[in-house]
């Protein structure tokens, strides 16, 4: 009987936790009111007349198995998919920033990546908060240290966003950068997200897959990805995603942004590769149809980097949220592996690590020892 009364409280949780999912969603649907944007809009490629498509067709998601999923995913998840402590993360250090450096980077989480490039410094997808997401106290727990203070950031140059799902375009990270930021660069249709959080439109700069922005001697070039956008269940698609080359003088660079695989890598890495260094998120795959096509796993994360050219590959979104079915570690450790037995060059830097051209950083597998007995895989580095 006890069963039974537990079992009746978690679905009673559960169906309330999608009726305000819903009523939450159906408040930031996003309008595009802006008419040259709206122009923009209905000019790209991307646009079938009604929302953004992909380059290759992604079936719809199975109501069913994504509802068991979302079941499995808040009452059914064994121990051990977050770590037993808060993992590891170094104090940002501006005096070691400011340093004269060619090319430089610390990763702060997520896909959060501080980048200093000929001297221009890009922050790509700002995530900073507790909780990623839209569903309120359901929403996944930050289980990594993040920034004491958003104050500690050199000035910024561009801050760059790959789409609007909300691990991604997070609204108080925005607001707290807003007064520090030269350039906002995002995707066809995202800055009007922005303008309303209060960035002036002057500062932003919305791009469609192949169009360019050059920010002193750098050029940002749009590119596509496998994905999807929404921030509620009535804006699906509505605004574009992307990945993006930065080019510079004497580095070239790669950020995957969310995606999943697609042969149109093949003509990224043509058109603008080969590239020193890239970025790729690993840790948000799930074998659920219509998700698994829009996420690397990692090992096609190793693949795809291959693909479009890619000599040092950096990895990425794993380690701070509770995002899959999977321990914590899992996307990591199966990251190397494949990194490995493709002889691939690669980096694991630490949450808040300082990684510059021609020293050893970032090369540790610090999470080792995070792995509690139970939790310890055969997974070896």
């Amino acid at each position: 009987m006890q069963l039974e009364k537990r079992l009746a409280i978690h679905y009673i949780l559960f169906i309330g936790f999608l009726v305000v999912q819903i009523s939450m969603f159906g408040c930031s649907t996003t309008k595009v009111s802006d008419t040259n944007r709206q122009q923009r809009i209905a000019e790209s490629p991307q646009w079938n007349g009604e929302a953004f498509q992909n380059p290759e067709q992604v079936p719809d998601v199975e109501w069913w198995p994504s509802m068991k999923m979302f079941w499995n995913y808040f009452f059914s998840k064994p121990q051990g998919f977050i770590p037993d402590a808060p993992l590891p993360a170094e104090p940002f250090d501006i005096s070691q920033w400011n340093e004269q450096r060619d090319f430089q980077f610390a990763w702060l989480g997520h896909t959060t990546f501080l980048i200093k490039i000929d001297g221009i410094v890009i922050l790509t997808d700002p995530m900073f908060s507790q909780k990623a997401g839209s569903f309120g106290w359901a929403s996944p727990k930050r289980y990594s240290r993040t920034l004491a203070s958003t104050d500690v950031l050199p000035k910024l140059d561009v801050v760059l966003i790959t789409h609007n799902h909300p691990d991604h375009l997070d609204e108080d990270s925005i607001k707290a950068l807003i007064s520090r930021t030269k350039h906002f660069v995002t995707p066809l249709a995202v800055g009007e997200l922005l303008e309303e959080w209060g960035v002036p439109h002057k500062n932003i700069s919305e791009l469609d897959w192949w169009q360019s922005k050059s920010v002193g001697d750098l050029t940002i070039t749009a590119a596509p990805a496998k994905h999807t956008s929404e921030r509620g269940v009535f804006d699906k698609n509505m605004t574009l995603w992307a990945s993006y080359g930065i080019r510079g003088k004497k580095q070239n660079l790669y950020l995957s942004g969310d995606s999943g695989w697609f042969v149109g890598l093949y003509d990224i890495g043509e058109r603008l590769g080969p590239f020193d260094v890239t970025f790729f998120e690993i840790g948000a795959y799930s074998n659920l149809k219509g998700q698994m096509e829009v996420h690397y796993t990692p090992e096609q994360a190793v693949k795809a980097h291959q693909t479009v050219k890619g000599r040092l590959i950096a990895a990425s979104g794993w380690g701070t949220f509770d995002l899959g079915l999977f321990p914590w570690y899992e996307p990591i450790e199966r990251f190397v592996v494949a990194a490995n037995q493709a002889g691939v060059e690669f980096l694991t830097p630490k949450i808040g690590e300082l990684v510059s051209s021609g020293t050893a950083s970032g090369r540790e597998a610090w999470w080792k020892p995070f792995i509690n007995n139970k939790q310890q895989t055969s997974i070896n580095r």
